[in-house]
């Protein structure tokens, strides 16, 4: 059997699934959207895609709107594939699909799966979150990881190997806080929507971690510009808080420049000449008329 499966938690718990249904002798291949996209093109031979666009002629597993609508445009949904866009997880979607029943573990991987994709991660998951951002373009980790949880579940979070992976990096991630800490100390009040690129000042691997803080400054939207790999120099991640998840949609303006997702979370590689006017442009089209948005740069001033 072989699968591919995102690099993020929720290809990861689907990993752990797979593994915890068949053994370790399955095949994986984590990549990114980008790469599944490549792998497609190249006929690729995977029995199984997880969140992520389809592979090939791979049973698809997944819940991202945008993937669905170009199934269907394209013809190339199947009544074999699971592509529901009302599921809050790929993780969920993989434990119903392979018929877990009365197993704690399997229980709690879905449940984590469930946490990490709708952002609910609780703080007691945040060193296995650190963790998996700073390793996440490394395959053999990201096959170790599966492996740890498909057999311990939630109980890899007391494991001595977690700690030694986190006291690897823990302090690169404190040297990130500090940088967002002192940007809000410039600025305590941001407007609704940001626009704010943190290359150069923070690891693209950490990126997502100004999220949170720039939400309780404020901001309803965020726009995150980031180097996530080599591959994939500028990357944007969209976010919509909470509170206003039924009046945006940012996967609207991750389909404008190749990318997609959810309403709330959506995701795209721009070219460098779209930032940051185009980006602006698109996203004016989704705000209000009481909005307002700035491009910022992260830095300390």
């Amino acid at each position: 059997m072989r699968i591919v499966t995102h690099t993020d938690f929720d290809g990861i718990c689907c990993a752990a699934l797979f593994i915890r249904k068949f053994g370790s002798s399955i095949d994986i291949t984590f990549a990114t959207i980008k790469q599944a996209q490549q792998l497609s093109e190249e006929n690729f031979p995977a029995d199984y895609t997880c969140d992520l666009p389809k592979v090939s002629h791979s049973v698809n597993i997944d819940h991202h709107k945008t993937n669905y609508d170009n199934l269907t445009e394209t013809n190339r949904l199947t009544e074999r594939d699971v592509v529901l866009p009302r599921a809050a997880s790929a993780t969920e979607l993989v434990f119903d699909h392979l018929a877990f029943s009365n197993d704690p573990i399997a229980e709690e991987i879905k449940e984590l799966g469930h946490l990490a994709d709708t952002a609910l991660l609780p703080v007691e998951y945040k060193p296995l979150d650190i963790v998996l951002n700073m390793n996440v373009e490394d395959s053999s980790f990201l096959r170790e990881l599966s492996e740890k949880l498909a057999s311990l579940g939630k109980s890899i979070l007391q494991t001595q190997w977690l700690e030694n992976r986190h006291e690897k990096v823990v302090s690169i991630h404190q040297k990130t806080q500090n940088v967002i800490t002192n940007f809000l100390e410039h600025h305590p009040i941001l407007p609704r929507v940001v626009l704010i690129d943190s290359r150069n000042y923070i690891p693209g691997k950490l990126a997502k971690e100004v999220f949170k803080p720039f939400f309780h400054n404020g901001a309803i939207i965020i726009a995150l510009i980031y180097e996530k790999s080599v591959s994939e120099p500028i990357r944007i991640s969209f976010r919509v808080t909470k509170v206003e998840q039924s009046n945006y949609d940012v996967s609207i303006v991750a389909k404008h420049f190749g990318g997609g997702g959810h309403r709330m979370a959506a995701a795209c590689t721009p070219n460098a000449v779209d930032i940051p006017h185009e980006v602006i442009k698109q996203l004016k089209k989704i705000m209000k008329p009481i909005d307002t948005i700035e491009f910022f740069i992260l830095d300390n001033n």
